[in-house]
């Protein structure tokens, strides 16, 4: 086994060609990081100045019926963990409103600088290791197995299969210790540079980067089955790009394309909105038949009657339209949970889920998000109403304490992900069975 080892540092890294393809994976890596590391630096001493403007902002309204209306924002913030993920994430940028208003609204702004920051398809550490790495990899599984009359040459030395197993071995021996020695090294390096990564996060940074080199041995496996496959014949490169192809981008767009015809199922979002603002109005028209009725009602029996209300509405009408937004939100988590099983099914494809929800603005930061704003938004209209109709502060106290108006989203690994690697491994296996009986169909029948 030393001897391979050897024989096979010689074969990847005397060549030119190879150290240049790891110089320029290494090169951009170390700059996605390095990007990625100013957005969250930026996003940092942007979020300064919203929690000074929020503060700034309950300051200047006049009275707790304006503090309804106007609510207060809330902040989507991610864990540092997400500078690696920058442009693997589901949601960008997005931000929320908490206010009396009946719609929940999760929005993105493309206000100032943000209008500029378009995301490109290589934007981040994982996407650059995913598209160049499999990419060498397949093309580094293609050089592994020179001819068959080579091999034929060998097997005075020693069994096919000894020489196959040990060749394959020892590649990717060397290139598992350079794609774990990248990712450590870059994640190390931000350590020094302050950046601070909690365990469970460090955990997870881990547990990612053994996924990912699984999955470039999966895709080097594939890489040597092919040549087998086509019978080392120079039409390879032709076969190389479309196996490439069709497992880097059109098998996950098609994953894609299938959750969203999924999705096309969910009842329409503006729709519960509407339902929700129907419930909303029938307690107005309730309000207002009752004026009609009695027109020499007093302004104090008006503001009775007005707090009456608000507690049928806490109490009912409040109730239908939470409920209305929690099986919404039921139904949404059913579609994103049928996608990851469906995810699993494919290594890659199941890449791209896996990296959404490291990120923290994946499908299930998504709900969480929602969850977050549901029972905030709650505590908020309790606060609300006994503000405006039992208090009679000066001024209008702000209902955020602390951050409460910054939503942390957590890293996470999805509940699949050792379903994922075990799936990864069969494929792997298969296709490493598969290529040597090929091979040595190839080596001694032909």
């Amino acid at each position: 086994m030393i001897a391979f080892l050897r024989f096979e540092w010689q074969r990847l890294f005397g060549e030119k060609k190879n150290l240049i393809f790891l110089g320029f994976i290494f090169a951009f890596s170390a700059y996605f990081v390095w990007s990625g590391l100013n957005e969250y630096r930026q996003f940092q001493a942007e979020k300064k100045i919203f929690i000074r403007f929020e503060k700034e902002k309950t300051k200047q309204i006049i009275n707790y019926m304006q503090y309804g209306a106007f609510g207060f924002r809330l902040l989507y913030e991610t864990s540092p963990l997400s500078l690696f993920f920058v442009n693997s994430s589901v949601l960008q940028d997005v931000e929320s409103n908490i206010d009396s208003l009946e719609a929940i609204k999760v929005e993105s702004s493309f206000k100032g600088k943000k209008l500029f920051l378009k995301r490109g398809y290589f934007k981040d550490f994982a996407g650059i290791l995913f598209i160049f790495g499999s990419i060498f990899m397949l093309y580094l599984g293609h050089l592994s197995l020179v001819s068959p009359a080579y091999l034929r040459f060998m097997t005075g030395c020693m069994s096919l299969k000894k020489y196959y197993c040990l060749t394959t071995a020892a590649r990717l021996f060397w290139l598992n210790l350079f794609f774990i020695m990248l990712g450590l090294g870059l994640f190390f390096l931000l350590q020094v540079g302050g950046v601070v990564f909690s365990g469970s996060e460090s955990t997870i940074y881990y547990l990612y980067l053994f996924f990912l080199v699984l999955l470039l041995d999966f895709i080097y496996l594939l890489g040597q089955l092919t040549t087998v496959l086509v019978g080392f014949r120079k039409v390879f490169f032709l076969w190389i790009f479309i196996v490439w192809f069709l497992c880097i981008f059109l098998l996950p767009e098609i994953n894609r394309i299938s959750v969203f015809n999924k999705s096309l199922a969910l009842e329409s979002a503006e729709k519960i909105n509407l339902d929700k603002f129907h419930t909303l109005m029938a307690l107005e028209k309730k309000f207002r038949d009752y004026l009609k009725i009695n027109p020499d009602t007093s302004l104090n029996q008006i503001r009775q009657m007005q707090k009456k209300f608000a507690v049928q509405f806490i109490n009912n009408s409040y109730l239908v339209n939470t409920g209305l937004e929690t099986r919404y939100l039921r139904d949404v988590k059913n579609v994103i949970s049928s996608h990851e099983r469906q995810s699993v099914l494919f290594p890659t494809t199941f890449y791209y889920f896996l990296t959404g929800e490291i990120s923290g603005k994946g499908y299930y930061g998504y709900l969480d998000f929602m969850d977050y704003i549901i029972k905030l938004r709650n505590r908020f209209m309790q606060y609300y109403l006994k503000k405006r109709y039992d208090s009679n502060d000066a001024m209008v106290e702000s209902f955020v304490k602390g951050d409460e108006n910054i939503f942390h989203s957590r890293c996470r690994l999805p509940e699949t992900f050792w379903i994922g690697v075990f799936v990864m491994a069969l494929y792997g296996i298969a296709f490493f069975v598969l290529a040597f009986w090929r091979l040595h169909r190839l080596v001694y029948l032909s």
